[in-house]
Parts: C-alpha cells; sequence; structure tokens
C-alpha cells in the first residue's frame, strides 16, 4: 500500500515545536502558511486570479470592513462578508475616478475583489486579509520597502475610497440588514506569473483538502476540508491542511488517520508543521504501530475501550526533520 497521507498539523496541546521555531515568525509572512505552500513566499495572488496571463506585475483589492475599537482598528474577515455583484458595481461605480487617478484603467472586477496593474505598488510590503483578519491592522498595513513615500500614497488611495463609501447608499442599506458595510479597500497578493513558486511536496498531491476562502480558485485540486475525504485511494496522496482544526476536531481527524494506518488503508502518514520559509515533516508508518515507540505508549496509554492513541500523547514525542 504506497498511498500517503500528508497533514499540515495543528499546533495546540502538546505538539513539540521545530528546532527554530520563533513566536514572531507569522510577522515576517505575506499570507498565511496554506498560501505560502501553494503560491509561493510571496504569495502573488493577483497574478493568479488575473485573466491577463503576461508577466506584468499585480496587484488585489480586497473589499472589507475595518473595524473600530477602543484604541486601534481591526480588519475583520472576509469570508463574513458577501458582496452582491450589483454592490459591488455600485460601490467601484462611486470611486472609479479615484481608482483611475491611481492605478489607471485596466482593472479587472469581481465582486469580492479588484485586480489592477501593480505599478509602484509592487514595491510595498503587503499581507492578505487571510493572514491578517481579526488582528490590529496597523501591523499589517502595507509598507515601504526600496522607495519611500509608497505605502503613503496607498494610504491616500484607501482614505478616499473610504470617505466615498462612508454614507453609501450601499452601506447603508447593508447596514439596515444588519450586514457589515463594506467601507475600505486591502491591498495585497501584489506579484507577478513569474513569482508563483508552489511547495514541491504539493507536486504530487491528488487532492489537496482545505477550507481557504477561495478554495479551488488557489489550486484546481483543493476540496473541502472533510474527514469522509481524508484517506486516499490506493497509489494517490492527499494533503490536508488540518492546521485551522480545534481539539476535538483534530483528533477526531487523527483517529481516522491512526485507524487507516493500522488496518493498512494507508501506507504512510506524514506530518508537517511550517516555520521560517522551512517545512518541517514527521513520517509514520504501519511499522511503528508495531514495534518501538508507538506500542510502549499504546500499552502505557490506552483502556479497554480504546481504539487508539491519544493525539495528546503522541504529539510530545514528535522529531522534525526538514522536508
Amino acid at each position: 500500500m504506497n498511498n500517503l497521507l500528508s497533514i499540515l498539523i495543528p499546533t495546540h496541546g502538546n505538539v513539540s515545536p521545530v528546532m527554530n521555531h520563533v513566536e514572531d515568525d507569522i510577522y515576517t509572512q505575506k499570507g498565511t502558511i496554506e498560501e505560502i505552500l501553494l503560491l509561493g513566499p510571496k504569495v502573488p495572488i493577483a497574478p493568479l486570479l488575473s485573466s491577463n496571463k503576461n508577466n506584468e506585475p499585480k496587484i488585489c483589492l480586497d473589499l472589507v470592513h475595518l473595524h473600530a475599537t477602543r484604541d486601534h482598528v481591526v480588519l475583520m474577515d472576509p469570508s463574513l462578508i458577501q458582496i452582491r455583484p450589483d454592490e459591488e458595481l455600485a460601490l467601484r461605480a462611486s470611486v472609479l475616478e479615484t481608482l483611475t487617478h491611481f492605478l489607471g484603467t485596466d482593472g479587472e472586477f469581481f465582486p469580492n475583489r479588484w485586480v489592477y496593474p501593480a505599478g509602484e505598488f509592487i514595491e510595498l510590503d503587503t499581507h492578505t486579509p487571510n493572514l491578517a483578519s481579526g488582528l490590529n491592522m496597523d501591523i499589517w498595513m502595507p509598507k515601504d520597502t526600496t522607495t519611500k513615500g509608497v505605502a503613503k500614497k496607498w494610504r491616500q488611495l484607501q482614505n478616499e475610497v473610504q470617505m466615498i463609501w462612508h454614507d453609501h447608499p450601499v452601506n447603508e442599506a447593508r447596514l439596515e440588514r444588519g450586514e457589515l458595510s463594506i467601507n475600505s479597500i486591502w491591498l495585497h497578493g501584489n506579484g507577478a506569473s513569474s513569482d508563483l513558486a508552489q511547495h514541491p511536496i504539493l507536486g504530487n498531491v491528488a487532492k489537496i483538502l482545505s477550507n481557504h476562502p477561495i478554495g479551488s480558485t488557489l489550486d484546481a485540486r483543493i476540496a473541502p476540508l472533510s474527514i469522509d475525504a481524508l484517506i486516499p485511494s490506493s497509489q494517490m496522496h492527499h494533503l490536508a491542511f488540518a492546521h485551522i482544526l480545534r481539539e476535538n476536531e483534530w483528533e477526531v481527524f487523527w483517529q481516522k488517520s491512526i485507524d487507516a494506518l493500522h488496518h493498512e488503508h494507508l501506507g504512510q502518514i506524514q506530518l508537517l508543521q511550517y516555520s521560517q520559509g522551512q517545512l518541517y515533516r514527521h513520517t509514520l508508518t504501519s511499522k511503528d504501530l508495531e514495534v518501538g515507540l508507538f506500542t510502549r505508549l499504546f500499552k502505557k496509554n490506552l483502556t479497554k475501550n480504546q481504539q487508539s492513541l491519544a493525539w495528546i500523547e503522541y504529539a510530545k514525542k514528535l522529531h522534525w526533520i526538514p522536508s
């Protein structure tokens, strides 16, 4: 049985960290771990979404809601905002003059985001809304890299859009319906097609299980993260982005995986962690269920009614190597 299951695991509980794990690792990333592995470290979502497949650098402008708290502003999860095509059209029409002034006329428009040639904004250090949502906006705002003043120009564009949309009829109607207003735009995903660099581990994967908001747009192999689709058929490789699961949800996925390995429906399980630009793996085969550490843990921790080893026990013994 050569079928393989790779799982990007949650890091809650007693998971042993990789050797060079750094707590503020997230601040050096342009996107989530999932986005980095699927697209490359620059996370160039804009050229992926664009219908124009030249190598001209592009940017994404997502239509978002910024929530003001007492002492800072939070970017709300974009998946909470459902925007109808007629709403996008009306909002776009109200700021088209501003967009043209800063970005030109070659925009491509979708209900939740716009894609434009990047121009000077290609230089900015940006972060995807999927990474920054729910957090203090100031930390994640686009920042200058090589040329001073580009980030200031972006803030001018963003501020003009926010002022126009503040009391826009679309937003007044949304608020009356109890929906979040669309009160700002978020710059991210800047890059060219040549910046796309999917991680090699995904090269031989038949199915990718992921709950990313734009799903199969990132990769045609993506299907929703489901325990029913977890175990691959013979000679196949599935990769599950299970890092988002809560402890009780992850325990179910873990037990399903171990049970499949025990009954030889799987040839191998590859547990994955990501840190500082490097993917690390811990491999588990059916032989590990028969001898050595795993058996000792089983004997020590199983009760008569248990079918498998609890994740909280096995997680203490993980040994990570670079993938």
